[in-house]
């Protein structure tokens, strides 16, 4: 199938997605305390414990610093950036990228990305308005997992498939799909030893599990009820916080 075709049958594909089950997980998107979107999610997990997730997230940011898709300015002169996006994809056991598609709705551009056999190298498909391109990224490792920004699902396989899967050095690779002008890159990060937390869901209190993410430059913080269900990421790469709704974080 080409990548036109691909195209077409997605739009469909992704359509639906936006309409998301009742039981989606819901997350309030914040940047220093203020709410700048929210996203929601379900993930599947097969008989052979392989996932498949389907997400949508949506932002504006009032800031200099703003990352992709339609800007434009607000009466304080302040750059907005919007982002509208759905992703569906698929991941196996151990959280290895297998399949995706990601569409960004303000622009009608529709990104997909397809690890090739030897899992060397991942093609990017890009999509917008009937015409195509690819791209192809190196990957110097093997098992890595496909995570956009602002996606909360991406970080709840990420955690679940560590835990259960965890690599011996702790290390592990991102793909962060491009938009606009930025190219699509990996990242490495690594997962620390869990530490006990606790916060409040529907204002019950709930047990934590606190896990840091070491970037390469800053920390994050990953916080999960006893089970391994997301609560609460704090992501210091996008100055943001992924927040379930109804969860609140106890003060220290």
């Amino acid at each position: 199938m080409n990548l036109r075709s691909v195209a077409l049958s997605l739009v469909l594909t992704c359509t639906a997605a936006t309409a998301l089950a009742a039981d989606a997980n819901s997350f309030i998107l914040t940047r220093a305390g203020k709410q700048v979107g929210k996203a929601s999610y379900t993930i599947d997990k097969a008989k052979d414990g392989s996932f498949h997730g389907k997400a949508r997230f949506e932002y504006r940011l009032a800031s200099a610093m703003s990352l992709n898709t339609t800007t434009g300015a607000d009466n304080t002169g302040n750059q907005i950036t919007e982002g509208q996006y759905t992703f569906d994809y698929k991941a196996d056991p151990a959280g290895r990228f297998l399949s995706g598609y990601l569409q960004n709705m303000a622009t009608q551009t529709i990104l997909s990305f397809q690890p090739d056999k030897a899992r060397t190298t991942v093609t990017i498909g890009e999509a917008q308005g009937g015409s195509t391109q690819s791209k192809s990224l190196t990957m110097p490792l093997p098992d890595y997992l496909v995570t956009p920004d602002y996606d909360p699902s991406a970080i709840q396989v990420f955690l679940t498939a560590a835990l259960a899967h965890p690599h011996e050095d702790s290390k592990y690779a991102l793909v962060i799909p491009g938009n606009g002008r930025t190219l699509t890159s990996f990242i490495y990060v690594a997962l620390k030893p869990a530490t006990d937390a606790n916060g409040t869901l529907d204002g019950k209190p709930v047990t934590l599990k606190h896990y840091q993410l070491q970037f390469y430059k800053g920390m994050g913080d990953l916080y999960t009820d006893a089970d391994g269900t997301l609560m609460q990421a704090d992501i210091p790469t996008l100055s943001a916080s992924y927040t379930r709704v109804k969860f609140a974080l106890a003060t220290q």
